[in-house]
């Protein structure tokens, strides 16, 4: 047996990976596994237009309508919930904070992705948060409330690993791309769930506007659930709408620089998944995540009142104005991927975002007139343009799929640990400047700009040896084509 590369966090279980690899269970080879030569280009971007069209929008909606269950506690809080239910003190911002505890402590299920059907699973996360959301217009008190938050932070937890679920099926120089438009799906819940939520507002009837607000925005998510069922493959072998051709271009595809699961795909390989955890690049994407979402976490819940509170706007006009910054920042999170992709480069962009964002901040935290402080809302939500491309960088750092969902795991549950936080840095009584707040999410911007550079340094120099290791090798094909992606 040839000594293959094994620097740590590349191809840490060689043995086992080639007694897979001869009973054809993985492939990472070139050719296509039937010996024949590799797939033309057009044969590929044939197959990646299937995949785009029958993943994708399915992925983006569900994604859509769980982050918009999520933030709309935002819109219900201006629309009445507070008085209705009896909030006083901080136990609003609160909310925002139970729902997050268990967010983090669910992320670690997103591994479901690898270990169970895909269609199975998703369908029931599905049918779960769908429920609960629409739950929430029942609530009658704190209590009622704290519980439907919590259950609701744990079942959209397990949907959070979508990441992982693309990179079975996308090559890993394309996968960003699709990532980001999967993320993209929250900044567009949050812009037209702005104006929706004034629309909803407006509707004058028996029922509280923020309790109709709940189910209008919860119950349609069941459609969803139906639709999963039917259409969401477990892998590239279960793909109906792929022919037998075409599933072999994807294999050799998604083979390329990684070890794929190609044929045996359902089922963790535990000492993948938990090479992860020795692997310190999982826990600098973690930390800039937990940046991030230090930053980000609190805009849906406070947007509104802060635009509210700068002095020219009613609460219901803050509630529209709060959707034209998501729908910029959507715009950009979709461009920005597809660059990323093309030119392979992830730390320059998550730095440049990370600064505009902390402009943002800065507007906010420095500034009391109206023009500035609302163009400061626009450039703090681009902090999220930067978690788009986080997203991807973790699945390229990890060259097996059931190291990359341990890898996922720890980037989320650091990352999610970011909103305990930042749902608790603008209480009311610091209104309507919100200093503290801003200046806090302004420190995490640039902690998130440092720790991107350092790591692209890191991998930089880590490419160099690969690069080195390979030189003195025989056999120059397999793991040993892996290079990180800085």
């Amino acid at each position: 047996m040839s000594n293959k590369v094994t620097k740590d966090g590349i191809e840490p279980l060689e043995d086992e990976r080639q007694q897979r690899q001869a009973s054809g269970s993985i492939s990472n080879s070139p050719l296509r596994p039937d010996g024949n030569e590799p797939p033309t280009l057009e044969e590929e971007k044939a197959v990646i237009r299937k995949l785009d069209w029958h993943l994708m929008p399915m992925i983006f909606i569900i994604y859509s309508l769980s982050v918009l269950d999520r933030s709309n506690l935002g819109n219900a809080h201006v629309a009445g919930l507070d008085e209705s239910i009896g909030l006083k003190g901080d136990q609003y911002s609160t909310l925002g904070t139970f729902f997050y505890v268990t967010y983090i402590i669910f992320q670690s299920a997103s591994a479901g992705w690898k270990h169970f059907s895909a269609h199975v699973w998703v369908t029931c996360i599905v049918c779960s948060f769908a429920t609960i959301s629409a739950a929430q217009a029942a609530a009658q008190n704190y209590g009622g409330m704290i519980v439907l938050r919590l259950l609701l932070g744990a079942t959209e937890a397990m949907y959070a690993g979508v990441p992982v679920y693309l990179s079975f099926f996308y090559p890993r120089d394309r996968v960003g791309f699709r990532q980001g438009i999967f993320l993209s799906g929250s900044a567009l819940a949050n812009a037209y769930g702005g104006a929706l939520g004034y629309a909803i507002i407006q509707i004058k009837g028996s029922i509280a506007p923020w309790r109709i607000l709940f189910l209008i925005e919860g119950l349609p998510t069941f459609i969803m659930a139906v639709v999963a069922w039917f259409n969401f493959p477990d892998d590239i072998a279960s793909a109906k709408f792929l022919s037998e051709r075409e599933k072999q271009v994807a294999k050799i595809m998604v083979s390329r620089e990684q070890t794929a699961d190609v044929d045996d795909h359902t089922g963790l390989r535990w000492r993948d998944y938990l090479a992860a955890f020795k692997d310190y690049r999982s826990y600098l994407t973690g930390l800039m995540y937990f940046g991030c979402n230090v930053s980000f976490a609190s805009l849906p819940l406070f947007v509104p009142t802060i635009i509210s509170q700068i002095g020219s706007f009613t609460r219901l006009q803050a509630n529209g104005l709060s959707a034209p910054p998501y729908l910029l920042t959507f715009i950009l999170m979709i461009t920005t991927s597809f660059i990323s992709d093309r030119v392979r480069l992830r730390g320059p962009f998550v730095s440049f975002f990370s600064i505009i964002s902390a402009i943002g901040f800065l507007l906010l935290a420095t500034t009391e007139a109206a023009a500035p402080r609302y163009l400061g809302v626009y450039l703090a939500i681009t902090i999220f343009v930067s978690v788009a491309i986080l997203l991807p960088w973790v699945s390229n750092t990890h060259n097996t799929e059931s190291k990359r969902a341990g890898g996922y795991a720890i980037f989320a549950m650091l990352g999610q640990a970011g909103p305990l936080l930042g749902t608790n840095l603008f209480p009311s009584d610091e209104g309507p400047y919100y200093r503290k707040g801003s200046w806090v999410s302004f420190s995490f911007c640039l902690v998130v700009a440092v720790t991107s550079v350092f790591l692209s340094l890191l991998l930089h120099r880590e490419n160099r040896e690969l690069d080195s290791m390979r030189r003195d090798e025989e056999d120059g094909q397999g793991a040993q084509s892996f290079r990180y992606i800085i």
